[in-house]
């Protein structure tokens, strides 16, 4: 994830270009499980479910359900960190770690994002939950729009934030679909975890946040070291290799999606470019409205609890 758009032009190259100073596999760099997770404890609940654990940290005891969904590389600390600002008055919070990431996992199959998706359905009816309204971000809105267009009539909406929408084209999708994107991973993210002592990670993170900058605590709150292990790398791998397939399933879905759809995008996002994902998301849903935040990144979650709360009002008094 370096500077580069994921867009319908440059989204495997652009990763390719920024990658070629390393030669070994990503796999080699990852970090004992024990000594990633010592320093960043459970947050809620681990429950098993279809046979695996799934995390998640429930804030709050309303009557309507918010579910937050993370993106690449993160964990449900990233949402409850962008969100410690968000009222939690009248509603229940749920934050879910996706299969593979902080404390849920995943087995060797297939983990598309329906497949996810059914994961977190699961803990939210295991908690006796229900009507969500989902917030995804990044590659988790994919996730939540998978959830939204398999049960439509169990989802109140979505907000999509910085999300992940729409299919690729042209050179991204021939990247994507000829596993050129598992080439760049190896040889960007390998150049990242090799060099982690040089603070690799921090300036990882410092290009997913720009313009902003680091929040105070942030990195140390995350559990960074979560995203080294060799289960979550492989986890994150295997994400990118379903991403054009997904968009595609997700895409023949919504002309026929009647709930609201609310779209938060950063400005200056240089990794999901606003007008390709958010402005074309938003002229194909029925039922949705956009809104992009001036000089704002890819991490607009940390930055738009004014615009999820208004999202999340405007979605439960939707009609």
């Amino acid at each position: 994830m370096t500077n580069f758009s994921l867009s319908r032009r440059s989204f495997g190259l652009g990763l390719i270009a920024h990658g070629l100073t390393a030669c070994d596999k990503v796999e080699n760099y990852a970090i004992p499980t024990k000594f990633a997770e010592q320093n960043v404890p459970v947050t809620g609940k681990i429950l098993s479910l279809n046979g695996l654990p799934v995390h998640g940290y429930i804030e709050g005891n309303g009557t309507q359900d918010i579910v937050f969904i993370h993106g690449a590389f993160g964990n449900l600390r990233d949402w409850v960190f962008a969100t410690r600002a968000l009222s939690k008055f009248d509603r229940r919070v749920i934050y879910i770690d996706r299969p593979g990431f902080g404390y849920s996992e995943r087995d060797e199959s297939k983990w598309d994002a329906e497949r996810q998706a059914d994961q977190a359905r699961a803990y939210l009816k295991k908690i006796k939950g229900k009507n969500p309204i989902l917030v995804g971000h990044s590659w988790g809105a994919l996730v939540a729009m998978s959830w939204a267009a398999k049960y439509p009539n169990e989802v109140k909406g979505v907000i999509s934030v910085a999300g992940l929408n729409m299919p690729f084209s042209g050179v991204s999708k021939l990247a994507n679909d000829t596993g050129l994107v598992n080439i760049a991973y190896e040889l960007y993210f390998t150049n990242v975890v090799s060099k982690v002592d040089s603070g690799s990670i921090k300036k990882f993170v410092g290009r997913m946040f720009k313009p902003q900058d680091i929040p105070k605590g942030y990195l140390d709150y995350i559990g960074s070291d979560l995203s080294r292990r060799l289960s979550t790398i492989k986890a994150n791998k295997s994400d990118l290799t379903v991403t054009s397939k997904v968009l595609d399933k997700n895409f023949s879905f919504y002309k026929h999606m009647e709930m609201p759809i609310e779209i938060i995008h950063g400005e200056k996002d240089f990794l999901l470019p606003v007008r390709s994902q958010a402005v074309a998301f938003n002229q194909v849903m029925p039922n949705s409205r956009l809104r992009i935040l001036p000089n704002v990144g890819h991490m607009a979650h940390h930055f738009a609890y004014k615009e999820i709360f208004d999202s999340i009002s405007y979605i439960r008094n939707f009609s």
